[in-house]
């Protein structure tokens, strides 16, 4: 075989690990669709493999702070008002300073059946500026109730990053409501509820509507 030929082969090989790399990447890449941006909130969605999506959702509200934030999460009493179709949460247990685990029960159009999920969140913090709440589902961590669907597959993000005046949120979110739900109605409102969420958030927020209820979640280790 002559050098020339091997030369050819070895840049045939070239181009073929090239090419194999730049699909991988291509796949790699998540892209986002654009669902609905109104009123300073926008609301994007990715598709998965079955069918479901995977929400986020972004915005800023002005004259607000990381600590108003986490006081509004410490008021549980008024979470039915920002966080759309939830009728009640509660903290189970403190488990530290910055990680908690709570119970949230969540109303559903009729004929669909409510709905309740048992979370771990650990919040940390990323840097001088940015600072992460990272939920996730915990559902055999309390027996499951005869009146609610354990939802048993929840993960989701907040964001946090102040600015100057001004704090933006980003929350991002992907659950399975577990039950007898058809995706396209499971995608459709969790779009909608998200949307509606960080509407609500705002408010509460600007109005300061809420009370801080002792212990307020601090920053540490998560995994």
């Amino acid at each position: 075989m002559n050098k020339h030929f091997c030369k050819i082969i070895k840049l045939q090989k070239c181009f073929l690990y090239t090419a194999l790399a730049v699909s991988f990447n291509i796949k790699a890449e998540t892209f986002w669709h654009l669902y609905k941006s109104k009123n300073g909130v926008s609301v994007y969605y990715q598709s998965h493999s079955n069918n479901t999506f995977e929400v986020k959702a972004q915005m800023s509200v002005e004259h607000v702070s990381t600590n108003d934030f986490l006081e509004l999460l410490s008021d549980t009493d008024a979470a039915p008002q920002w966080l759309e179709n939830v009728s009640l949460v509660e903290v189970i247990k403190h488990i530290s300073p910055h990680e908690n685990l709570v119970y949230s029960y969540f109303d559903s159009p009729w004929p669909v059946a409510n709905r309740d999920s048992i979370t771990y969140s650990c919040y940390s913090k990323i840097n001088a500026q940015q600072s992460k709440l990272l939920i996730a589902a915990r559902p055999n961590a309390l027996s499951e109730k005869e009146n609610a669907v354990r939802v048993r597959t929840l993960n989701a993000t907040w964001l946090l990053t102040q600015q100057a005046s001004a704090l933006h949120i980003e929350y991002q979110i992907y659950a399975l409501p577990s039950g007898a739900i058809p995706t396209w109605l499971n995608n459709k409102v969790g779009l909608k509820s998200t949307y509606k969420t960080l509407i609500n958030l705002r408010n509460i927020l600007i109005q300061k509507s809420y009370a801080a209820t002792l212990p307020v979640i601090q920053a540490g280790k998560c995994n």
